[in-house]
Order: C-alpha cells, then structure tokens, then sequence
C-alpha cells in the first residue's frame, strides 16, 4: 500500500456529494486515514473507503420514490437516455443560476454534468434528469 501522507489524493465517499470522488488526506493517525476534504464541494469529514450500505442498497431499487414523479421501474440513467433521444448533447445550455430553462432542454451543470429538463416548477424550479439522479434546481434566480 502506498505511503499515506497528508495532501494526497484519494477516493473517498462524500457525505455531501453522495458520490465516491477525489478527496484530499488532512488527517492521518497511524496506518489509517482519519479526515478528508471533497475536491468537489470542499466539505470536510471522516473518511469512507466505500458508500454506506443504504446508498448501495437504495441504488438497486428501481421503484422508490419514482412512481410518484412518473417515472416507475425506471433508472435514472434509463430516464435520462430517453429523454436524450435526438437531443444534440453538443448543444447543451451552460447551467447558470440566472437563466431560465423550459422543459425539455438539455442542461451542462459544473457539478453533475449533461442533464435533461424535466419540468419547471413553481416559477424558479426546474426538475432536472441526470444519469444517476433527479435534482431540484433553482433558474431565474437574479443575484
């Protein structure tokens, strides 16, 4: 195993995120990594080589919480290749807080990349599909 020191790199689970990403080492005590920052959205916690049980688990249901927004029996993933379906992934809008999307655009977010415009809610919500999940964004909003 390779020699841990503080400011490497490392795969971790983000408690945040929900994701398994790149975290940097803060804290080691031993042979064992103890505190980790996410590169991504920069929050700081324990360790975790792999996800939590639940996460893994809550992955392989196909029907929970889906049926409710239309979608039953269906992956996000699945969900989000059909309604990318003769949809030009090159042509993707840049996500911005400050614009407006309607339904049915395709969306680059920094954080959770090509994503499908479900439907808009309220007048400042937008439901959006992504490959590993269905995310509530906030558009329209002026600064």
């Amino acid at each position: 195993m390779a020699k841990l020191v503080v400011g490497k790199d490392v795969d971790s689970w983000c408690t945040r995120c929900k994701l398994m990403l790149a975290h940097t080492i803060e804290a080691v005590s031993g042979d064992r990594i103890t505190r980790v920052h996410c590169n991504t959205c920069k929050t700081q916690h324990a360790y975790r080589p792999k996800p939590p049980a639940k996460a893994a688990a809550r992955k392989g249901r196909s029907a929970s919480g889906a049926s409710s927004r239309g979608a039953a029996n269906n992956t996000p993933q699945q969900e989000f290749d059909a309604m990318m379906r003769g949809k030009n992934p090159a042509a993707a809008k840049r996500y911005v807080l400050a614009d407006r999307f309607s339904s049915g655009d395709v969306i680059k977010h920094a954080q959770f990349g090509l994503g499908v415009v479900r439907s808009v809610k309220d007048h400042d919500k937008i439901e959006v599909v992504f490959t590993d999940a269905q995310r509530t964004l906030v558009h329209g909003h002026r600064v």
